[in-house]
């Protein structure tokens, strides 16, 4: 990287995109490198950007020249910023910072108006005016800015750099937005031998604990003396933003008089760039080459569904307010094993384990009452981003409080997967089951939705010699002509089921074959240890993922607690057929993993999910091989398929519950993901 030699520093910086471009300079954070940037300059490059990357004092390969004093103060990084572009030859210029960086922009806002034309700050609310103490509240998410004013946290800090660092990456975004190989190789930038001092100088003269350093102070002082700036700004705020949170940065619009644009990122939480950088881009784009008249707040739903507060009117829908729109661009984050992007669709404040995505591209997901008592069922993700019951309120409408008072048979007790069948159907499986327990009685059925008039047209009820006690109707797939389904049974004696669906009569296929069982020699790991709950049990799923053939002769399924994918020609699974004769006919397909859901795309390749490995893998041959991993991937549930060849798949968190985790929360936060398919 070329380097930058000023009176202090060795300045380490990456300068990009056409030369004559507008330039930009993007400001990184902290604990944070230059590279937070990597995923938005193309795109800006791409719109004819000219793109400034620095890395800061004390981070990276930037060095300090000679006895300069070892300052982090937003002002000096400031003149450290204006020093560059001077050396640059860059006169004027737009600028992009993140925490540290959104800071330093202000001042250099503040410092140099006549050279500064546009500004974006992100996830950092700016100083001006003063810092007044913070809430209690703020004060304690802010507990490290206290922790290193102390020496016993200071010598910490010095003491184990990265480790003081990984605690915010976890805790200041949502669970598994990176991965470790991603921290290990920023965090390589925390070894610069002045980062400790840096950092701790940077914390401690915000707070008056440390003086600022003394050829910054004029700096300092116009910051606190400014009140408002008018230049065209664009404030970015993470949804849930684990140190920053939207709470913290209700003042700044009111101190920005010009052109502003304060954006919401729902599902993001601090590392906005990171976690959103197709996001960041659009906006930053807009900002940058736009008309700065069109700046206006907003919401960018391109990720997350945020808390659904559900309500009846009689007959009306309900309308859930989230922040996700399907189908507008949102984060990618490269896999680690193939390099294919997976994308982050939506996040939902309960669990969710079924997607559904019909033919003219609507989609669907389903929350079991496994933990708690979803404020709803099945869902339809309208355009807008807002979650809609489906197909009304009043399916959606039974609660375990509620049990005793609402028949069972007429309302969603325990929604498990939601499966459309290629004739205009979306199909609810309901195993009755609440908390996967016992099955109420009457609860277990199928219920047949038209899509194109959004109404209950059949409800199919498993009767209790076929949904057994201890059954736990998992999920289904349907054959081709849509007359029959086929749903595993991952309870406590695996089985086949399958059922007429213009009859409604259903029968127990492969009932406590070996192939539809738990695999006892298996144990489940995730995170690198065995999964069990308190009481040392482990899950202990039967026969669980499930796929046809596109021909519609083929089933597949699989044990979640087992190793081994199995097959059985369909023309066995008719009425009347031997359960002798079904038992030779099932074919042993591949040695496998742990897996949940099993997909058949239309392309003919068969997708299992591997909770181990937060990952997907794909049927080759007689074995698997590896798509995607991905730690955001937390239990990857179930699958479907758009109408352009791309893959749904829900992130569950099974291994987050309060089942395995005691003490977490009752309501889970989950995710939807797509990603492209295999070649």
């Amino acid at each position: 990287m070329p380097i930058q030699t000023t009176d202090d520093l060795a300045i380490t910086y990456a300068d990009t995109g056409p030369p004559d471009g507008a330039p930009v300079l993007l400001i990184h954070g902290w604990p944070d490198d230059a590279s937070t940037w990597d995923d938005v300059v193309p795109a800006l490059n791409a719109a004819g950007l000219r793109t400034i990357v620095p890395t800061l004092r004390g981070f990276g390969e930037t060095r300090f020249v000679g006895n300069a004093p070892r300052t982090g103060n937003s002002a000096i990084l400031a003149m450290d910023m204006i020093t560059l572009m001077d050396g640059l030859g860059i006169e004027t210029f737009m600028v992009a910072g993140h925490d540290w960086g959104s800071n330093t922009a202000e001042a250099l806002a503040v410092g140099w108006p006549d050279r500064v034309e546009r500004m974006a700050m992100l996830a950092t609310p700016p100083r001006l005016g003063g810092m007044p103490t913070p809430p209690f509240e703020q004060a304690q998410r802010q507990w490290y800015h206290w922790f290193m004013a102390t020496a016993r946290g200071a010598q910490a800090v010095r003491d184990d750099h990265k480790g003081f660092a990984h605690i915010h990456w976890v805790n200041w975004s949502p669970p598994g937005w990176f991965d470790e190989a991603t921290f290990a190789r920023v965090a390589r930038s925390f070894e610069n031998p002045d980062w400790a001092d840096v950092t701790l100088h940077s914390y401690r003269a915000r707070w008056n604990e440390a003086e600022p350093d003394p050829r910054s102070q004029w700096l300092e002082d116009k910051v606190k003396a400014t009140k408002t700036l008018s230049l065209p700004t664009m404030y970015f705020q993470g949804a849930v933003d684990g140190v920053n949170p939207p709470s913290a940065s209700t003042s700044v619009p009111a101190k920005f008089t010009g052109p502003f644009a304060f954006v919401t990122l729902n599902g993001v939480g601090h590392f906005i760039q990171r976690e959103a950088p197709d996001a960041v881009a659009r906006h930053l784009i807009q900002l940058f080459t736009g008309n700065p008249a069109d700046l206006s707040d907003t919401t960018d739903r391109s990720l997350i569904m945020s808390k659904t507060k559900p309500f009846l009117a009689g007959a009306a829908a309900i309308a859930v307010v989230a922040a996700a729109a399907i189908g507008v661009a949102s984060a990618q984050t490269a896999s680690q094993t193939s390099g294919r992007p997976l994308t982050q669709v939506a996040q939902f404040d309960h669990q969710a384990t079924g997607v559904a995505v019909t033919a003219d591209g609507r989609r669907f997901v389903n929350f079991p009452r496994w933990t708690d008592d979803a404020p709803i069922s099945v869902a339809e993700v309208m355009k807008d981003g807002s979650l809609k019951a489906y197909p009304d309120a009043k399916w959606n409408s039974w609660r375990n409080a509620k049990s005793a008072e609402m028949p069972v048979g007429d309302y969603f007790v325990c929604v498990q997967s939601i499966v459309p069948d290629g004739h205009g159907n979306l199909w609810v499986l309901d195993p009755g089951a609440p908390g996967n327990e016992k099955i109420l009685e009457g609860a277990p059925k199928l219920v047949k939705v038209d899509l194109a008039t959004n109404r209950v047209t059949k409800v199919i009820k498993v009767p209790l010699d076929v949904a057994l006690q201890g059954t736990y109707l998992n999920d289904i797939r349907f054959s081709p002509d849509g007359k029959t389904g086929y749903i595993t049974d991952s309870g406590t004696r695996g089985a086949i089921i399958v059922i007429d669906l213009e009859t409604g009569k259903g029968f127990r296929a492969l009932d406590g074959h070996g192939s539809t069982q738990i695999d006892k020699t298996v144990k489940v790991m995730t995170d690198g240890k065995p999964l069990v709950r308190p009481d040392g049990r482990q899950p202990a799923f039967a026969a669980d993922g499930i796929a046809i053939s596109n021909d519609g002769k083929t089933l597949y399924y699989q044990a979640l607690t087992g190793k081994t994918l199995y097959s059985i020609d369909t023309a066995l699974l008719r009425d009347g057929v031997s359960e002798a004769t079904r038992a030779a006919g099932v074919k042993t397909v591949a040695q496998t993993h742990v897996a949940d859901g099993l997909w058949m795309s239309k392309a003919g390749t068969l997708y299992l999910t591997s909770p181990v490995n937060n990952g997907i893998t794909r049927l080759v041959g007689d074995h698997v091989e590896p798509v995607l991993t991905d730690a955001r991937l937390r239990w990857p549930d179930t699958f479907s398929e758009g109408a352009d060849g791309r893959i749904y798949v829900t992130a569950s968190h099974i291994q987050d519950t309060n089942w395995f985790k005691p003490g977490a929360p009752a309501s889970l936060k989950t995710e939807l993901f797509s990603f492209a398919p295999a070649k």
